[in-house]
């Protein structure tokens, strides 16, 4: 199927490959991922709805609608406006509530105020899945516009982050890597990458954001949380992520509509969004490629777009995910080749420290020297060979 649907945005054609019947939602979808469960969000587009439903409504629900108008459609769902003073979206296959738990949270809902986010006021919470969020009217940027100057969006992106430290966890490394596991599998991917990482690389709570969800208010960028992607719902647990998971979303979200002249660029992006955050999470070791940084992320994001495009019948960026995937292999030589190397720089260290400690005679100054010029020598490979971090 090319990128021409005969669907909407948010119904994922090509994986259920059944003509588009809201009412058929609840039952569930059959798919090589999973069942599709949703609800038939046409009530909603009704405005008596509004007035009628009372059960599971949260938050400052509108009253008295006179006009629904349907405004757009996304990749996550359909957007309406409410008598031009709401913006809600209604989510057909709803995957959570991270956008409700925003602000139904109240830690979470104090950090946020000042953060650049527009914030919820109301929503429809069902089996702990929202169905409905509704939002202060706003009109979102259109997403050429954003990708003008994808800059724009990196300090608004550490902002948010940096608004999120305090609520920060430990990092879960090996949940992250069976995560990706789960991506690969589902995917049949032939491409397998496992990362260690530092303790400062720690999960935060998420806020899902996409160029779709993008507004310019008075002067100021602001993000529109998104719900979960439904492909990420279908293929892997849910898990909170880093800091630098986001932000190699959005950014291998704009490289793919060649947003970045150079690697140069790519840097600049990532220097600007860790400016307000702690030191730690943009250090040396902690976007080392050798424990992940940075590159792991924007593999697991590139697997996502990947996923996506299969789900939702896009073959050019198939196409281009399938070619960034395939440099993947040649990163992975690398480090394995930069482990056997480590392991001789370590091996000449120790093979110093015993020679000093327990040799003797006159092969004693000859070995250590050779030892330590061997690790020197190893150690001098293993940072040339180190893959950039960008």
């Amino acid at each position: 199927m090319g990128d021409t649907q005969a669907a909407p945005p948010w119904y994922p054609l090509a994986l259920v490959d059944t003509v588009v019947d809201s009412a058929s939602f609840a039952g569930g979808l059959p798919s090589p991922w999973g069942r599709l469960r949703g609800w038939d969000y046409t009530d909603a587009l009704s405005p008596s709805w509004w007035s009628d439903l009372e059960e599971d409504r949260w938050g400052d629900w509108p009253a008295d609608i006179k006009e629904v108008k349907v405004t757009g459609e996304t990749r996550q769902g359909v957007v309406v406006d409410l008598d031009g003073r709401w913006t809600a979206h209604l989510f057909p296959f709803p995957t959570g509530q991270d956008i409700s738990s925003l602000v139904r949270y109240g830690p979470w809902a104090t950090t946020l105020q000042e953060a650049p986010l527009v914030l919820p006021v109301a929503g429809l919470v069902r089996e702990e899945r929202d169905l409905v969020v509704v939002f202060p009217r706003h009109e979102v940027a259109n997403q050429h516009e954003v990708v003008k100057d994808p800059f724009l969006l990196a300090a608004p992106l550490g902002t948010l982050h940096a608004a999120l430290v305090e609520h920060s966890t430990p990092n879960t490394e090996r949940r992250w890597n069976e995560r990706l596991k789960s991506v690969e599998d589902g995917l049949k991917s032939t491409t397998l990458w496992r990362a260690p990482h530092t303790r400062h690389v720690v999960g935060l709570p998420n806020v899902h954001l996409s160029l779709e969800g993008v507004l310019f208010r008075d002067g100021k960028v602001m993000f529109v949380p998104q719900p979960r992607p439904l492909v990420s719902a279908l293929l892997c647990p849910d898990e909170r992520l880093p800091g630098v998971a986001m932000a190699a979303r959005l950014e291998q979200r704009l490289a793919l509509m060649k947003a970045f002249a150079s690697e140069e660029d790519r840097e600049r992006f990532y220097r600007i969004w860790g400016a307000p955050l702690p030191p730690t999470w943009t250090s040396a070791a902690s976007i080392s490629t050798v424990n992940g940084g940075v590159w792991i992320w924007r593999y697991e994001a590139m697997l996502h777009m990947l996923a996506e495009a299969r789900a939702y019948g896009l073959s050019a960026q198939a196409k281009r995910c399938d070619g960034w995937l395939l440099d993947v292999s040649r990163i992975q030589a690398r480090l394995g080749e930069l482990r056997t190397v480590h392991a001789v720089r370590k091996g000449g260290v120790y093979a110093a420290i015993a020679a000093a400690l327990l040799g003797s005679g006159p092969l004693q100054i000859p070995f250590l020297t050779g030892a330590l010029v061997c690790s020197a020598a190893a150690h001098a490979l293993y940072r040339r060979r180190t893959p950039p971090p960008f």
